[in-house]
């Protein structure tokens, strides 16, 4: 970690503890840096033009085959709440119910991503959304990871190959950049409901007694099944799950036998979690399904009663058992270095009320909870890596130092698919190159008047 003082790099001295516009951070800056993307859904991060023409080959009908209508009507900039943000995946997820269409989404994706300078990036997705139980459709869980894998890594490949010719080059260029990566997450889902997707359909018709809960605990079990097979068997690089959908009303207790399944087979753990719900929301996904990092965490700090179930309400002291609660818990994620994956331009598309000067992040960079910056959805919220790093250095007027903890965090916290070793190399290579970066286009301090 880069220290307070004055931190000596290629013969020009930069103090990490001034602020990123002192010492003249830009977006040029922002792009170049090696980053992460660790929370980033595949099928919220199509490109329009790929929807349009998809659904088209596809016969799915759309609002408007206008990009600019779409984005106006269906991936706009502000919606209600989360439901209405979720309403627009109901489009991606039914333009990618083959091999080709999963695999140019995938490797346009990387493209995206790896174009605005993130190294590694951990994409997620419901893969029992796009799938089918019928063997007459031939299109497993597993089908869909590979044909994912294969737009990925064929991005991937590419990006590499041209690294590598600068840096063979002569004179090489590039000098000191990491490569490029990634890993696959997994995700359950915490709705079930009628016509969500052929796997869900098909399930409920092999189980039509069975209550919701029951088939949601059914379906996060055969996709994690699925998943550690693929990782296992085919070679994807799968290094974990998660759960996704409406947070509210919709518990993730409902999938601890697919996380202990999980657990058993090393796969890491993120869980949507603090986003529409509170506190209590992050300590289930902490307890009862191991997860390593929280997506979103919004409402860690929240204490106040709306962000609390009834039972907890009821309590005579409720205020004060609920600061407690908050305080024990912020101190058991710290002490844990359990990451917050926070993306804040999802949350102002899903919190009509919230500045952004008043974001969750801000308290936690004051109580340095290990916290990364992602982009969640990369079309429904319009956004791309650049534009969540520029946000939040310019509104929590953030120091080098803190910036450069958030990268790290990002390298250090991921669920990297190599060994120890390689990670740690891989870590040590990207920082160094943040460093190398810091030293040649940033300010040193101004002299002292």
């Amino acid at each position: 970690m880069a220290s307070m003082v004055d931190y000596p790099q290629g013969g020009t001295r930069i103090a990490y503890s001034q602020t990123c516009a002192a010492a003249g951070v830009s977006e040029d800056f922002l792009r170049a840096m090696p980053k992460t993307d660790l929370h980033v859904h595949l099928d919220g991060s199509l490109r329009v033009s790929t929807l349009i023409e998809l659904a088209a080959e596809a016969g799915v009908s759309l609002p408007s085959t206008s990009e600019a209508e779409l984005r106006k009507t269906v991936f706009r900039p502000q919606y209600a709440d989360l439901n209405e943000y979720l309403a627009g995946f109901m489009y991606t997820t039914a333009v990618m119910k083959t091999a080709a269409a999963c695999e140019r989404v995938a490797f346009e994706f990387a493209e995206d991503e790896f174009s605005e300078g993130v190294r590694y990036f951990e994409v997620r997705f419901a893969p029992q959304l796009l799938s089918s139980l019928d063997p007459k459709d031939d299109f497993s869980i597993r089908d869909v990871l590979l044909a994912v894998d294969r737009g990925l890594r064929k991005a991937r490949d590419e990006f590499n190959a041209s690294l590598k010719q600068a840096q063979s080059a002569t004179p090489p260029t590039r000098v000191g950049e990491p490569p490029y990566e990634y890993g696959i997450i997994c995700s359950a889902m915490r709705l079930f409901f009628p016509g969500m997707s052929r796997f869900y359909d098909g399930l409920h018709a092999m189980h039509p007694d069975e209550p919701k809960e029951a088939l949601s605990s059914m379906a996060s079990v055969i996709m994690v099944q699925a998943a550690i097979k693929s990782r296992d068997l085919d070679g994807v690089p799968i290094v974990g799950v998660d759960i996704a959908g409406a947070e509210l009303d919709n518990e993730a207790m409902v999938h601890t036998k697919a996380f202990a399944l999980a657990h058993e087979n090393f796969l890491c753990k993120t869980v949507h979690a603090g986003e529409a719900f509170g506190p209590e929301s992050i300590a289930q996904a902490v307890q009862f399904l191991h997860a390593e990092r929280i997506g979103h965490g919004f409402h860690l700090f929240s204490t106040e009663r709306e962000h609390f179930s009834p039972a907890f309400n009821q309590q005579d002291d409720r205020e004060e058992a609920a600061a407690a609660y908050v305080r024990q818990m912020v101190k058991w994620v710290g002490d844990k270095r359990i990451t917050m994956e926070v993306c804040l331009t999802s949350n102002l598309n899903t919190m009509p009320g919230l500045k952004l000067e008043d974001h969750a992040f801000r308290r936690m960079l004051d109580a340095k909870v290990s916290a990364t910056l992602a982009t969640d959805n990369r079309l429904v919220s319009n956004t791309t890596t650049v534009n969540e790093f520029a946000m939040a250095v310019s509104t929590f007027d953030m120091t080098l130092e803190q910036l450069r903890d958030v990268v790290c965090a990002g390298f250090k916290r991921s669920f990297y698919p190599g060994d120890y070793n390689e990670r740690r190399a891989y870590v040590k290579q990207a920082m160094a190159y943040f460093d190398q970066l810091v030293a040649t286009n940033l300010k040193p301090p101004a002299p002292a008047a």
